[in-house]
């Protein structure tokens, strides 16, 4: 399904070493009405946010000199440009490598080659807010998407619950601190999201110990399979960082049929 949100002019900046994907990523998304500056070295690419101020940024993270992790921990820090939503492009397809860029500040996280039906949609559902339920429909409809979001359900609303989820997949009961140590993230506040998915009936406790109902056993083998396969992490995790799977799923074009049949 081909993505149809207009970008309104919106000014992104991308920052990416490879001219030909720099060029590439100008072209498509030019053509979805985005305003694409480029900068082929993260110093320019600093340069370049400190005067145009963009609506986002695509960053490549292996970048020289100053690399794109260095970067997002910058535009993070930086009053201006702190709310100004980051989609991470790159090569490295490891779940340690994305949750950590999640963790320090990156709004979405994509692999190369470049999905960039994926692309688009998670730009428009950064940068335009008004058209987000109609987005979301369009990303449950993307690859597996939709499968992936029924097995989240509301309960799994942080990517912590997410790494927690995947780790337990195997069954079995796992030590907090065991548990803890696997994970990426590493947040005081670790021990409270365990405690709500033990609330949420994802987890049961005893004592020290935790492990997955049977219900979210089940659960969590099938999205770990889904995981496995081609870019599932990907979108799992791009589900939760954005929150998509907190939303009610409406098919657009019903709710439009069903508003001409209401009137006014």
């Amino acid at each position: 399904m081909e993505a149809k949100f207009s970008g309104s002019g919106k000014r992104i900046v991308c920052i990416e070493d490879d001219p030909d994907i720099s060029s590439m990523l100008r072209t498509v998304l030019s053509m979805q009405g985005y305003e694409v500056v480029e900068a082929a070295k993260s110093t320019m690419g600093l340069d370049l946010l400190y005067r145009t101020f963009p609506h986002a940024v695509l960053l490549d993270l292996r970048m020289p000199v100053l690399g794109g992790m260095g970067i997002l921990d910058i535009l993070r820090e930086k009053s201006g440009l702190r709310e100004v939503p980051v989609i991470c492009i790159t090569a490295s397809t490891d779940a340690a490598s994305m949750y950590r860029a999640l963790y320090r500040g990156a709004d979405a996280y994509l692999y190369k080659p470049i999905d960039l039906e994926l692309l688009k949609l998670v730009l428009a559902f950064l940068l335009e807010p008004r058209d987000r339920s109609a987005c979301v429909a369009e990303l449950a409809a993307h690859g597996r998407a939709g499968e992936i979001l029924e097995l989240l359900g509301r309960e799994i609303d942080q990517r912590p619950k997410l790494e927690a989820l995947l780790s337990l997949s195997s069954g079995g009961r796992m030590a907090r601190d065991k548990l803890a140590r696997r994970l990426t993230y590493e947040g005081e506040d670790l021990g409270c999201m365990l405690e709500e998915m033990v609330g949420a009936g994802v987890l049961t406790a005893e004592g020290e110990e935790l492990a997955l109902r049977a219900a979210w056993r089940k659960k969590a083998h099938r999205l770990a399979v889904l995981v496995e396969e081609h870019r599932g992490l990907e979108l799992a995790a791009n589900l939760v960082q954005m929150g998509v799977n907190l939303y009610e799923l409406h098919d657009p074009e019903t709710e439009g049929e069903e508003k001409q049949t209401a009137g006014p």
